[in-house]
């Protein structure tokens, strides 16, 4: 009996351990698939097939791209450095509200500069599209927003902790 049960318990462990591998490979290549060559491009592309846009419209838009997804990768950075100071607080005995403070003002000066690019493009980016084409793309945002409100995206792990 204690054979059949040895028996029983290697093959558990070469399923978990096949599974363990197989769950580790598709992640990978999750992640792998992720990463974009060109996203600026890629962005382009996609709205010149969606919205059937002129190459006039490809033309104008290319550039509005090319620096938004640029302010893109600063507000990463941006991110990145609250998010480490937060952790490095949470290690230490003590918390330094006025370190935190500090940072967050300065990132918040950071962000409000940005806002005006960001509505300079955005009101060239209205003034490029037609009527149609802005209809068609709120129709899409909408049920982007509709199918996020669902909760289908909320990460992969779970609900997140905030």
């Amino acid at each position: 009996m204690k054979k059949g049960s040895n028996k029983s318990i290697f093959a558990l462990k070469k399923l978990m351990i096949g599974a363990f591998v197989a769950f580790s490979v598709s992640l990978i290549i999750a992640g792998c698939r992720t990463k974009e060559l060109n996203p600026p491009e890629r962005a382009t592309e996609f709205m010149t097939s969606h919205l059937n846009l002129s190459d006039e419209q490809t033309r104008k838009i290319a550039p509005l791209a090319e620096n938004l997804f640029a302010e893109k990768e600063e507000l990463l950075d941006i991110r990145k450095t609250i998010n480490n100071e937060i952790i490095a607080q949470m290690k230490s005995e003590t918390a330094d509200a006025a370190e935190l403070k500090a940072l967050l003002n300065k990132n918040i000066e950071q962000l409000r500069l940005k806002l005006t690019k960001f509505s300079n493009s955005f009101m060239a980016f209205h003034v490029i599209l037609t009527p149609e084409q802005r209809s068609e793309l709120v129709e899409k945002m909408e049920r982007r927003r509709e199918h996020a409100d669902k909760g289908v995206h909320r990460g992969h792990w779970g609900r997140r902790w905030f």
